[in-house]
Parts: structure tokens; sequence; C-alpha cells
């Protein structure tokens, strides 16, 4: 059984849930998609009557985090994998979790209209990339995801679906993001309020199709369906192929499916620098590599300057290889050669490209997967991830010298949650005003081709934007650094050159 936000009327949902297990059942389990608890002031209340035993839970439950910003107390009292009340257990703000037999991957939050947390993003994203991944059976979410509409007729649109919403405007792009590379056979979510089934949609590189369905609140009204019952087979127990998709089947409504890569042999093996080991999602098979990844070919620029002097283009002299960790497609990471931080890395496109904006997108796809990556690992170690990026403008005598490099620094929990106001208190002094733009906006939206800027993006996923040509000043060419390095208390080294 599938249910949609609760917001604290246990009674009801588990009048309806025992009725329906009662006439219909037994079934596995209930999963709650959605705000499960209500209010934090009377969280407590609510669950109190099954806490004591006066009320049983007719069913064993999973529940998410509607809002975690703040976390209910009682959520974070019992931690992911606790229970709120004997049989109701919150699964916690994201992983990926096996249920009665059934690949479930979850995420809390953004049932308030709120971001969900990138580190949970990327976390999920993780999972996607590893050796064997072949999708899961559920993907619960408290939000719906952005675009859920697309490829669809206009006339195939249920006229009362969201009457009082404009449809664009609804969901998060991290969902719809997370909807492609999880690839579920099902994905649920509420915090809409109301109750809709999705035609089915095919998913890359995948051989199942994908249904979304979204929840209403659990209420009196008969007409909003907020309890669904569901007979699933879990994939791993399906044999031979997947069932035709049905007729109604439409394309994926996600962009970021074209983002996917589709390869299925690793060139990093056979180059000899693959270092995921079994984790490697791509084939290792001895060989040559393809020619897109040979090294003649790495360098896409004409001008022979860049070859000799360009520290980040990898047929220079100057090129320090042996701080590259990992080479994609179109994009390279390396350890920084003068680290602010420990694992203080670089995020740098193989072609001589000035900036992010002129990226391709394909360039700006693998970007993403590194940045993903990066936030997975190092939130895995405790640390938070600080980006920031500057390009001098196209119309600067220095920018043909610019090669695109995106400042990656793990940042402890104490000078995270202060990087901010710190970026902005410094900036002050250099005449550098901000602007604040909401998680997942791209920075394309706000610039013009070729505008000279510096950006960041805090970790908790804001960007602050500042366009160097409503600055009188000459911009401090090593301001992240110096900002950083103010923050951990070791403003020398801000020159990296100290930091060798």
């Amino acid at each position: 059984l599938v249910a949609g936000d609760a917001v604290g009327d246990l009674s009801r949902l588990y009048a309806r849930v025992a009725s329906v297990q009662a006439k219909h059942g037994p079934f596995a389990m209930l999963v709650c998609v959605g705000d499960f608890l209500g209010p934090d002031d009377s969280a407590e209340s609510v669950l109190a009557p099954y806490r004591s035993g006066d009320k049983v839970v007719p069913l064993r439950t999973y529940v998410l985090a509607g809002c975690i910003d703040p976390l209910n107390p009682l959520l974070a009292e019992v931690g992911p994998g606790g229970e709120l009340a004997p049989d109701i257990v919150y699964l916690g703000i994201s992983g990926t979790v096996d249920l009665a037999g059934l690949r479930v991957a979850f995420i809390s939050g953004g049932s308030d209209g709120s971001e969900v947390p990138p580190d949970a993003v990327s976390s999920l994203r993780a999972c996607s990339i590893e050796a064997g991944f072949d999708g899961v059976d559920l993907l619960l979410s408290c939000a719906w995801p952005k675009g859920f509409f697309r490829q669809m007729d206009e006339t195939s649109l249920p006229a009362d679906l969201l009457p009082d919403r404009d449809l664009p405007e609804v969901g998060l792009d991290s969902l719809a993001d997370l909807a492609v590379a999880l690839r579920p056979r099902y994905h649920f979510c509420g915090g809409e309020g109301q109750f809709w089934h999705r035609p089915p949609y095919r998913l890359p590189n995948s051989t199942h199709v994908c249904r979304m369905v979204g929840l209403s609140r659990v209420q009196e009204d008969k007409k909003q369906v907020w309890l669904k019952a569901f007979g699933l087979v879990p994939a791993g127990a399906m044999r031979g192929a997947a069932p035709a998709p049905p007729g109604d089947t439409t394309d994926c409504p996600y962009p970021h499916a074209a983002a996917l890569d589709t390869r299925s042999e690793c060139n990093d093996f056979k180059l000899g620098r693959c270092q995921r080991g079994d984790k490697c999602k791509y084939k290792h098979v001895e060989g040559e590599p393809s020619a897109k990844r040979q090294k003649a070919d790495l360098v896409k620029d004409s001008r022979g300057w860049v070859a000799q002097s360009c520290w980040f283009c990898v047929s220079s002299p100057q090129f320090e290889s042996h701080l590259v960790t990992s080479i994609g497609s179109g994009i390279y990471l390396t350890l920084a050669k003068g680290p602010l931080v420990p694992n203080h890395a670089l995020v740098i496109p193989i072609s001589h490209t000035p900036c992010s904006l002129m990226l391709s997108t394909e360039e700006a796809s693998e970007v993403q997967l590194y940045v993903d990556a990066l936030r997975a690992c190092f939130a895995a170690r405790g640390r938070a991830l600080l980006l920031f990026e500057r390009f001098l403008g196209s119309t600067s005598s220095r920018a043909q010298f610019e090669h695109m490099h995106l400042q990656a620094l793990p940042l402890e929990p104490e000078h995270a949650s202060r990087v901010g106001n710190a970026f902005r208190a410094q900036g002050a002094k250099s005449g550098i005003e901000f602007e604040s733009l909401p998680p997942g906006t791209p920075l394309k939206d706000h610039l013009e081709h070729g505008e000279a800027f510096f950006a960041a993006e805090l970790p908790s996923g804001e960007k602050l934007l500042h366009r160097l040509a409503r600055n009188p000043r000459r911009h401090p060419l090593q301001f992240g650094r110096e900002v950083v390095a103010s923050l951990i208390g070791a403003p020398e080294r801000a020159d990296w050159k100290l930091c060798m």
C-alpha cells in the first residue's frame, strides 16, 4: 500500500489501511510519501497512542520527512531506520533499502516547496554509477519531479490537474534528475495534494518503463485518492525480458535523460587510468581506446601557444599530470597544485574553454557528474562542498589565456555554515556585490555570453553571483582563495605558491 501526506491524521490513515488490509490483504507494507507527522508541535501527541499501545499500527509503515529544515525533533531523535512507534519506521533523509524484496530509493524534504538537500541528491546519484546498477523498483519522494507533464499531448492532461498551479513551475529539477538516474519502475510522490497516475514513460539505457504516481493528502473527501494498492514483483525476481511497454507509453519527460552516458566500455581502463575498480559501471575490456580519447586529440585548439603555455592543457609541458585523478570524455579532475585544504580539487575541461558558460551540453553534463561525485565523497567524510569560478570576460586582454577551472573545496561543518557570510563580508571590502540565486539555477540564465563574473556555489546549494562590470575596482584575482583562507584562520594560504 502507498499513501500520500498524512499530515498527522494517523487515525484516519490507519482506519482506512486496516479496512483495506482486512478486505483485500494481506499486504507486505505501507509506504507513506510526503509529510507524515504534520506540525512539529503536535507530532508527539499524534504518536502518543501508538507509542503507549492504546492504538496498534495495522501494517508496518515506512515514512519520510516532508520538511528537513529544520528536521522534526522526533525524527532527528530516532534517526534513519529508527521506529517512531512500534511498526512506524523513519527511513531517513535519503538512501536505498530493500523492503519486502523491493529495491527502494528514497529522499526526504521538498513537501513545503523547498529544495531537497544537494548532498542527498549526490549520494543517490552516486549509487546509479556503481557497477551492476540496473535501476530500482521504487523511488519515494515528498515532492513531484519538475516537468512531469512533458512529452504528453495537452489534450491528454486532465483539466483538473493542479488547476491552481502553473504546471511548468510545479516540482523540483533535482527529483527529475533522480527519476532518470535511478531508473525506477514506479515513482511515488506526495506534496501536491492531488492524485495523478501519469502514463508510463521510457527510460534511457533501460528495458523497463517508469510510472509516476502522485498521491493526495489523507482527508475525508472520498473523491481524493490518497491510498493505493499495488502488486509488484521485485525486478530481481523477474526472469526473462521485461514486459512490452503499454500503448500509452511516452518518451521520458525529463531533459536529464539526454545527458546520460551510453558508453559500454571504459576508456579510462584502456588507458590504464581507471581507479574505480569493481565499482566502475563500464566494462573493462583490453584494447586500444577510441580515437576520441587518444592523447593527440585531447587539445582541441589550433593555437600553438596553448599547447606550450597553458597549465591546464594536457599537452603543455607545464601540465602537472601526476595530480590528475580522473579523465572523462571531455572533462578531467585534478588535485590543486597549491591546495587551500586537503583534497582541494579542480574540475577542468580538456578543451581550452574559457569558462563554464562556453561548455558544450555534453561537457556541462560531465562537469555536473564530477561535482555530484565530489559532493558525495566529501559528505561521506563529514565535509561539505564549496565551488567557485572566476571569468574575466571575453573583452579582457587575458581572455585568450583563460582555461576554465572550477575550484572544489571540502569544508568542515563549522566553516561550511559561515562561508556565505564570509564571501559577502570580504566582498563588501572590495566593492563586490552578490546576487543570490536559488539552488539549481544555471548561471547562463543570468549572464550574457562572454560576460565577466565570479560565482560561488555554497554547501547549501545557494549561488552567489558577482558581475565584474558592476565593480569599478579591479577584481582581486585570488578573491575566492582569500575568502576561504581567512575563514579557516590561515590567511597566508591565499597565495597558492605558499601551499605547494
